[in-house]
């Protein structure tokens, strides 16, 4: 069970938001159907988000919807809150290391501007 938010950047853009703007609207409701799921359920099932391995503390929530797999990436918080940092369709089996690397940099912008 999570408190999900958007990670904003300092000039206040939402990533996750534009990427999910590129969405059909039947993706994007099977999107939020998930993140409902995320939200509600204790324990959530590893099938919609699990801790990535390979990396120290990324998550991702896993949507797959019409023979497309869709990638939320986040990080949780000590107050349980689930920060989605990066959205993208994933075309391999392994994630790439450039989505990785993006929501690395993200979450450390976040966490720097936190602490300010």
């Amino acid at each position: 069970m999570f408190e999900i938010q958007y990670y904003r950047t300092a000039e206040g853009k939402c990533p996750v938001e534009d990427y999910l703007d590129d969405l059909s609207d039947r993706q994007v409701e099977k999107v939020l159907w998930t993140l409902r799921v995320v939200r509600e359920l204790n324990p959530v099932p590893a099938q919609y988000l699990q801790k990535m391995s390979g990396t120290s503390d990324l998550w991702e929530i896993r949507i797959s919807y019409a023979g497309n797999i869709f990638r939320l990436l986040g990080f949780v918080t000590a107050e349980r809150r689930l920060i989605l940092v990066h959205g993208f369709t994933k075309k391999t089996q392994k994630t790439p290391p450039k989505e990785l690397s993006t929501a690395a940099a993200r979450k450390k912008d976040h966490e720097t501007r936190e602490k300010r």
